[in-house]
């Protein structure tokens, strides 16, 4: 078997030099690396203590339970249906539906109020999802009474019919593969 080259002196230098330059690189990067990693594993606060009291972010509320969007126009109920809104919390237990449920509970809710209210769409719901916080990833001054499951909204997916859009208020993570007869609770919106 034939030996590899020797290299020259001026080769080994030029090697051993390119190593400790790598080795010096190595040191100095590696940890400004683990720094910027280390942040993006930070866990997120809950909103309940996230938002200081009486902050109420983008929305106007008023005194018959309901929160306009600022930005939208959007009008809110600000308890999931079932809920109602006294005191400034919501008092009773959300409703779990299944999709078409919810829909018809909307329309007959819609008959007793004399107003036009329906099951938010799926980019209605991401409009007060909470970026910087969790556990529900809603601000907890407009919406007091969101527990953290999985919502309904009017949306559905590109899917089969059998599965419609749903919003996480955990951390605010949409899917479009509900199965339609999950029993979930849902909020209310109107124009």
């Amino acid at each position: 078997m034939a030996r590899p080259p020797r290299m020259s002196s001026m080769e080994s230098e030029e090697t051993a030099t390119y190593q400790r330059r790598f080795f010096v690189y190595f040191l100095y990067c590696l940890p400004i690396a683990f720094l910027v990693t280390c942040d993006a594993h930070k866990p997120k606060p809950n909103c309940a203590d996230y938002f200081e009291v009486g902050d109420k972010g983008n929305y106007d509320t008023t005194q018959h339970s309901l929160a306009i969007d600022r930005k939208t126009g959007t009008v809110w109920y600000r308890c999931p249906a079932g809920k109602t809104f006294l005191h400034h919390r919501c008092k009773g237990d959300s409703i779990y539906a299944t999709w078409d449920e919810a829909m018809a509970f909307a329309e007959e809710f819609s008959q007793k109020a004399d107003s036009l209210w329906r099951l938010p769409t799926k980019g209605e719901m991401k409009t007060i999802m909470e970026s910087n916080c969790v556990a529900p990833t809603l601000n907890t001054n407009v919406f007091p009474g969101a527990e953290v499951a999985n919502f309904w909204t009017a949306s559905s997916g590109l899917h089969q019919d059998q599965f419609r859009c749903s919003f996480n208020s955990y951390n605010g993570s949409l899917s479009c593969r509900q199965a339609r007869f999950i029993q979930q609770p849902f909020m209310l919106v109107r124009d």
